[in-house]
């Protein structure tokens, strides 16, 4: 696209290098059958790279959010790992999806003190309980809506430091895409969007992680405070149709009528550097429903790149969906089945990401 090559966005920049190291070192470190097919393809393809983003460490292939999943993603080959994080009582950041600890994900083992009154924990607001109340949990159950992914038995809830700790026992250099898992309609049942920037960028810095971080939320609010206390962290916003509405708690400063409905001008006041919709509204479509439609088709994404954005849609697991979003210019996607999309990279000649051993 014209306006993609007058102004390559920042963090597609670095991407894209990230991508043409990838293809020039995939013998090191990978056993990746597909690593020949990147080398061969990179002289057509370099300039294109798609941001392979593993959602909760790919959850549609192991126990999501675990280390282990995160492990099998670095090992398998991914440029990000996205993630979710939730301060616990004692501020720990967890890397947990969920308000509340759903039973469907963990079971209790014992009290972490005899005759804890808030045990069992199972069913508890995540910011009411401390870490150590949440190390006693069992999160390693089979969920019905991937019955092929691997169940991690006896799954501890991570943290971010051992997130990061992880990947540098493999020296990776991916990239971490980190949510603020902020209840925008419900605040008092998260920590406040300070707590949450302090928390994580402390750990970022701790890590020297900043120059392989982008921090997103559903909840505006967080994007402004990372901002000013890290302006070259870049900002995802996150949205879909019941947080990017008239009245919506969750834009922050941002007005929906201000701006027209217009989302993407929303971004531009925000000031963020990254646009990440749910794919199709509703969101779970494929391209055999008779509506089907991307929200992030070809004309938002060619007006998005004009502007400066990068574009990252959430989250697309089948395969012609991929695709489509591919040829509709996307700069990546964040998925649940990380090999597929891997693999939807590989047919497609584009570069892989690094894999790591």
């Amino acid at each position: 696209m014209t306006s993609r090559r007058r102004r390559l966005r920042p963090l597609a920049a670095a991407l894209a290098l990230a991508a043409v190291a990838a293809v020039g070192l995939a013998g090191c470190g990978s056993d990746s059958p597909d690593a020949s097919s990147a080398a061969s393809s990179s002289a057509s393809s370099a300039a294109r790279t798609v941001d392979l983003q593993a959602h909760r460490g790919g959850r549609g292939e192991h126990t999501e959010e675990s280390l282990y999943g995160f492990e099998q993603s670095i090992k398998l080959g991914v440029t990000t790992l996205e993630l979710d994080i939730v301060l616990t009582k004692d501020l720990a950041p967890i890397i947990w999806h969920d308000p509340t600890i759903d039973a469907t994900k963990c079971s209790d083992t014992a009290p972490v003190t005899a005759g804890d009154p808030q045990f069992p924990y199972v069913g508890k607001v995540v910011h009411d309980l401390t870490y150590a109340q949440i190390e006693t949990l069992d999160c390693g159950k089979k969920l019905a809506a991937y019955p092929d992914a691997k169940v991690v038995e006896g799954n501890k809830i991570a943290t971010l430091p051992q997130l990061f700790a992880l990947a540098d026992k493999y020296g990776a250099g991916v990239r971490y895409n980190v949510e603020t898992k902020i209840e925008g309609e419900k605040r008092t049942e998260s920590a406040t969007p300070q707590q949450y920037v302090d928390v994580i960028l402390g750990a970022v810095k701790a890590a020297n992680k900043t120059d392989k971080v982008e921090i997103q939320s559903f909840d505006w609010r967080t994007l402004p405070l990372v901002k000013q206390a890290a302006p070259s962290i870049p900002l995802v916003a996150l949205w879909d149709e019941t947080t990017w509405k008239p009245n919506s708690m969750w834009t922050g400063s941002v007005d929906y009528a201000s701006v027209g409905g217009d989302v993407i001008a929303g971004a531009q006041k925000l000031g963020v550097q990254v646009l990440s919709p749910g794919y199709s509204v509703p969101y779970g479509q494929t391209t055999k429903d008779k509506d089907f439609a991307l929200v992030a088709d070809k004309a938002f994404v060619e007006r998005a790149h004009a502007m400066g954005f990068t574009v990252v849609p959430w989250t697309i697991d089948d395969v012609d969906v991929m695709n489509a979003q591919i040829d509709a210019g996307a700069d990546g996607i964040i998925t649940d089945y990380p090999m597929r999309l891997r693999q939807v990279l590989a047919d497609r000649g584009l570069p892989l990401p690094k894999a790591y051993s």
